[in-house]
């Protein structure tokens, strides 16, 4: 009985050192990652309106998929909306970022914050997937939202990572809506 009492007090120790060597590392990083979550998006915002301006952010709370609304700026005049979205894919919650014009048309898109399948669902993260969602978003050309929407070649390039597919249209789609609804 001693034996097991002197184990479990020396357990106890390793682990309150641990937590206690923990919670100072977190102490000393976490300023400085939430420092770089900051510069990422204003490279992120900078990145989507290249030719334009964007404004200071807008929380959003009428709709789930979108989080936050940031005004794209040109000449001093209001032309369109880079939006914060939340999407789930495969891997859970992801945080992309898109700037439609004020008919709700798509821009540009980005995939920020994601925990996707590396060479699956991560080549989310290009460019070049996104291409497939520019110029859509309109009443008279929706969001991509299922495969059969794509053509042959982009839908192919999707296979065995459909599910992130449609966490990304599905926000994109929502992103849409919103602009289109005026709540720009």
């Amino acid at each position: 009985m001693r034996s097991i009492l002197i184990t479990g007090l020396k357990l106890f120790a390793i682990c309150a050192v641990a937590a206690l060597a923990l919670g100072a590392v977190n102490s000393v990083t976490e300023p400085r990652i939430a420092q770089l979550k900051v510069d990422e998006l204003r490279r992120a915002l900078a990145e989507l309106t290249p030719d334009a301006e964007t404004g200071d952010g807008e929380d959003v709370a009428v709709n789930p998929a979108v989080l936050t609304r940031y005004p794209v700026l040109e000449g001093g005049e209001e032309t369109g909306s880079v939006l914060e979205l939340s999407g789930t894919g495969y891997g859970g919650d992801m945080k992309i970022l898109a700037r439609y014009d004020s008919s709700g048309e798509i821009r540009a898109v980005k995939l920020m914050d994601n925990e996707e399948t590396p060479g699956l669902g991560k080549k989310a993260e290009s460019p070049a997937y996104m291409d497939k969602f520019i110029g859509t978003g309109t009443a008279g050309n929706p969001v991509p939202t299922r495969k059969d929407m794509l053509p042959g070649e982009e839908a192919d390039a999707i296979t065995g990572a459909t599910i992130t597919f449609l966490g990304v249209a599905r926000a994109l789609s929502e992103g849409s809506l919103f602009v289109r609804q005026g709540r720009q």
